[in-house]
């Protein structure tokens, strides 16, 4: 009875330092969920996006790697503490079979002598039930690790589905911000084009405009020519003719240059438009899949609080030991993994018969 008090306030505490553990841990995933976020709304230029986006994967990725490194820690003492059950059963049927203790090496001899015939008789049938206990307690232990064995390989299972389904979405997730990087790459690089292009209609504007002036100068300098005598302004009159006929044909090809630059800025800025809608739509769905991943990880800590729950109410019968039994308790089992994290402290019990 003692036995099974002290189980079972060990595995209350273990469930409630556990769920402590996880609701501490979910409080925390949400503050950086929240904060990235925040930051991702708040970025004032595509290069800053995409490093809070990087920094928010890097960081996600180090969050499962974490969680998969505890659970492995939690499965190893699962299989440490299977091993001991294990050890004590064959421990217990050698001595069922041999009245020996395997540990320490004394050997309990028992007496019975004729002149103590009644007194042999009764400890016989006491050792008879003693043996029938200790059948049953092992029974009852095998039953209790056979389970736990099989729902460890079934976590197991799980978990490595779960950690490749994590990984295709990793590998999906990157790619799709290599591609939304790309894009931003490409709409600054088309940015920079349409700037290249507005200083060079300008120039083009400019420089249309001084040929206009210096075209009415020359006409008003050919009116004025027209009004003199032809015999004195006949030269003179010619070489206008050939330079305003020179600045016509300039003119002129300005404005094709001009028209098809108006062109090319025009289909510039349809594009970086198209790469604008482009790049809010993948923004969408990238915040579509991080409420997906959101989801599948509250998911996820669902199944571990399952298994830790179901783990830790699976306890042993006790065994009920006669005067001379001993109760070794092991040391608290300490984390694989370095970090802050609390783990439960599992106590392991031997019992000498």
């Amino acid at each position: 009875m003692y036995l099974q008090q002290e189980i079972s306030q060990q595995s209350l505490h273990k469930q409630k330092d556990r769920r402590s553990h996880c609701t501490t841990t979910e409080s925390d995933r949400r503050d950086v969920v929240e904060n990235l976020t925040a930051i991702v709304s708040e970025a004032p230029n595509p290069q800053s996006r995409g490093s809070t986006v990087v920094e928010d994967c890097k960081e996600r990725k180090q969050n499962r790697v974490k969680m998969l490194t505890d659970e492995v820690a939690q499965v190893q003492e699962v299989r440490y503490c299977l091993k001991t059950l294990r050890e004590q059963m064959a421990a217990r049927q050698n001595n069922n079979n041999n009245n020996k203790i395997p540990s320490n090496g004394f050997k309990v001899d028992v007496l019975v002598s004729k002149a103590n015939g009644s007194n042999g008789l009764v400890n016989g049938s006491h050792s008879k039930h003693q043996g029938q206990e200790d059948d049953e307690s092992t029974l009852a232990l095998r039953e209790v690790t056979k389970h736990l064995y099989a729902r460890l390989q079934e976590m197991e299972r799980r978990h490595q589905e779960e950690k490749e389904r994590l990984q295709a979405e990793n590998i999906e997730h990157q790619r799709r911000f290599l591609e939304g990087q790309k894009a931003e790459t490409k709409a600054e690089e088309q940015g920079k084009k349409v700037e290249e292009m507005q200083k060079l209609m300008r120039g083009l504007e400019l420089e249309n405009a001084t040929l206009r002036e210096k075209l009415a100068a020359n006409e008003a300098e050919l009116e004025k020519l027209r009004g003199l005598k032809k015999t004195d302004s006949e030269d003179r009159s010619e070489q206008l003719k050939k330079e305003l006929a020179t600045l016509k044909d300039k003119n002129h090809n300005l404005d094709d240059m001009l028209k098809s630059q108006q062109r090319k800025v025009r289909n510039m800025i349809e594009q970086v438009q198209n790469s604008r809608t482009i790049m809010e739509q993948r923004d969408r769905l990238i915040g579509d899949l991080k409420e997906r991943v959101a989801f599948l990880e509250a998911e996820n800590r669902e199944y571990h609080d399952r298994m830790e729950f179901y783990l830790g109410n699976q306890v042993s019968k006790p065994y009920n030991s006669d005067t001379g039994s001993k109760v070794v308790y092991s040391k608290p089992l300490m984390p694989t993994s370095p970090g802050n994290k609390s783990m439960p402290f599992i106590k392991v019990v031997e019992i000498k018969s």
